[in-house]
């Protein structure tokens, strides 16, 4: 029973920090800046009203979306929004 908490507390921990490191950009500081003021997959407003962004890095690229569910969304074809996001970078 002994082993028991600490295999627990090893347990959230590791689920705590991969969460962490996932959703937040300033994890690669070499990241490109994000170019658009709404989000690739929907079209919303980001960074507005009571909701923060959903931010994170993809290939060397900061994506901010409107949620973290459009992250879902994006990764069915990555190249479609990437092209999106490359586009508003030439502008």
């Amino acid at each position: 029973m002994k082993f028991f908490y600490p295999l627990i507390a090893a347990v959230v921990l590791s689920v705590a920090g991969m969460s962490v490191h996932a959703d937040d950009a300033k994890t690669d500081k070499k990241a490109k800046p994000y170019p658009l003021k709404k989000c690739v997959v929907s079209d919303e407003d980001i960074g507005g009203g009571d909701m923060k962004p959903y931010v994170w890095v993809y290939k060397g690229q900061e994506i901010k979306m409107c949620c973290k569910d459009c992250k879902k969304d994006f990764m069915k074809d990555p190249d479609k929004y990437m092209k999106k996001i490359a586009a508003a970078e030439k502008k």
